[in-house]
């Protein structure tokens, strides 16, 4: 029997890492609800593979048309405006693509796919500020987030649970912790390291590595290992049911620093920008994924060192193709 699958914000890292793996899964189908506007280079691989679906996930009627359409036995809600940083420059922005989309797309699976398995992406923002006691950081540990992004995504969380509670929706909630991996751009910390190795290696950067606080500790996922855990947990979660996902380490980013100095092929000099320092940075941030780990059997299989070396090696091919 084949299974209908439907990712929204299908040209995310993590939503085109996620159809990637879905294709090499037999008997699955994969629908995608994608923006007309959105930059199609990271599921070019997709084009032939994928029904796709074309809308805003803040227009209803263009969400409840997908869902109509592609009629999926599972739905990863994966659209939002996800970086914490510009929710500050555009809260209204934030709020309203991730929390109306998020109602738009549970009304629409209430009227048109009302027995689907749908996930929604939260994130570790949803936490706020987190001291080093109460690391490693359990879902028991209450929310209170610090910008308007982790304001929403708690939003977005809670909107999920009360559809499950109010109206049976089988829906599964993971907050996450960093992602990483190609396709991403360059505003992940390691992304900007890699990127500029690649620069300074073409000749087209001095050899300075700029960076900014490197005493923080971040967990970090291959985007690759997050599919494989998105696609477990709606094998085997419990519906109404948030999970930490999150390698369950914390990676100190000047020694993420080194892994790149090491593997690059000129010799640099680090500078601290300071345009790259926050007013805080929490000491570290690392995840406990016992839960995820208990409902799945699922660990993570892809370690810092073959992330380096993946992103390296993305970078140099995208800068030598310009």
């Amino acid at each position: 029997m084949t299974t209908r699958v439907l990712i929204t914000g299908v040209t995310g890292p993590v939503g085109s890492f996620l159809a990637d793996y879905l294709l090499t899964l037999p008997d699955v189908e994969v629908h995608a609800f994608k923006r007309w506007r959105s930059d199609t280079r990271p599921i070019a691989q997709l084009f032939g593979r994928v029904a796709f679906h074309e809308g805003d996930i803040e227009d209803p009627y263009a969400v409840a048309a997908a869902v109509r359409a592609a009629a999926p036995d599972r739905i990863y809600h994966l659209a939002a405006q996800s970086y914490p940083s510009a929710s500050w420059d555009a809260p209204i922005t934030t709020l309203r693509t991730n929390v109306e989309g998020t109602v738009n797309l549970l009304e629409a699976v209430r009227a048109h796919a009302p027995a689907a398995r749908v996930h929604i992406a939260g994130s570790s923002a949803e936490y706020g500020w987190v001291t080093p006691d109460e690391v490693p950081i359990g879902e028991a540990r209450g929310l209170r987030p610090a910008s308007p992004y982790g304001v929403s995504k708690v939003t977005q969380e809670l909107l999920g649970l009360q559809y499950h509670d109010s109206y049976g929706l089988h829906v599964i909630v993971t907050r996450s912790f960093n992602h990483v991996g190609p396709r991403q751009g360059d505003r992940c910390s390691i992304q900007t390291f890699c990127q500029q190795m690649a620069l300074i290696e073409a000749g087209r950067q001095p050899p300075v590595l700029s960076v900014g606080n490197l005493e923080p500790r971040r967990d970090f996922t291959h985007v690759a290992d997050v599919a494989r855990a998105l696609w477990l947990l709606l094998s085997h979660g419990a519906p109404g049911t948030a999970y930490n996902l999150c390698s369950g380490t914390a990676t100190r980013i000047g020694d993420i620093v080194e892994l790149v100095r090491a593997r690059g092929r000129v010799p640099v000099e680090l500078r601290v920008d300071p345009a790259r320092l926050r007013p805080s940075d929490e000491p570290i941030l690392r995840g406990d994924n016992t839960r995820l780990r208990a409902a799945t059997g699922w660990a993570p299989q892809i370690g810092m060192e073959q992330i380096v070396d993946e992103l390296l090696a993305y970078w140099r091919a995208a800068i030598g193709g310009q």
